[in-house]
């Protein structure tokens, strides 16, 4: 009989190492490829996240002061005191009165609010009048953390100063600008500077 001249032949050794190899060095680029776009992912909802926050932050204070009232702090003794708007120097905070609505009503009642950093967190306090009983008794909101540095300034129109109110002739009187500063991580800074649109005194 006579043999086929052509013999069906199977892969080499070395033909399926290099099969191998070519399958890895694919399998290793498309892994680093996703990788990299779950990072990148992540990174982009990190920072639209801050942002989110960030922004929210500042309609919150502006809130705060464009709806707040020119009206006299009252201390727990409820007795009024000179200042319509306090910051004392190197507290780290400042106070006024504002309106908020209640609930879902359409009503506005009058509220003390105060911003101040307190365990590299900046928060809201909201106590339950405008002359709270009890400075204990507060709804807190924290607004953002890792604050390393808080840097208070406000102005009267003609000069800036660190603390208000400057002197007695302007202890009635809202500061025209208040300008805040947060610094996070050492690394990141935001600035607000909010127009109190208060002109008015207290009489």
């Amino acid at each position: 009989m006579k043999k086929d001249s052509y013999t069906k032949k199977g892969f080499t050794l070395i033909e399926v190492l290099i099969s191998l190899v070519i399958l890895t060095i694919i399998t290793i680029i498309t892994s680093s490829f996703l990788q990299s776009s779950i990072q990148s992912k992540e990174i982009v909802f990190s920072k639209s996240s801050q942002t989110l926050q960030i922004n929210l932050l500042g309609d919150i204070i502006r809130d705060d002061i464009a709806n707040a009232i020119n009206t006299p702090l009252i201390d727990i003794r409820g007795d009024p005191q000179s200042q319509t708007f306090q910051s004392n120097l190197n507290t780290n905070s400042f106070k006024f009165v504002t309106k908020v609505k209640a609930g879902q009503n359409i009503t506005s009642s009058l509220v003390q609010v105060e911003y101040l950093l307190d365990r590299n967190q900046f928060l809201r306090r909201q106590f339950y009048a405008s002359a709270p009983s009890n400075n204990d008794d507060f709804l807190e909101t924290i607004l953002l953390k890792d604050i390393t540095n808080i840097e208070l300034e406000f102005s009267d129109e003609d000069s800036w100063s660190y603390f208000w109110p400057v002197n007695s002739a302007i202890q009635n009187k809202f500061p025209t600008l208040i300008k805040i500063v947060l610094e996070q991580d050492k690394r990141r800074s935001y600035t607000w500077i909010i127009n109190s649109n208060l002109h008015n005194t207290y009489e």
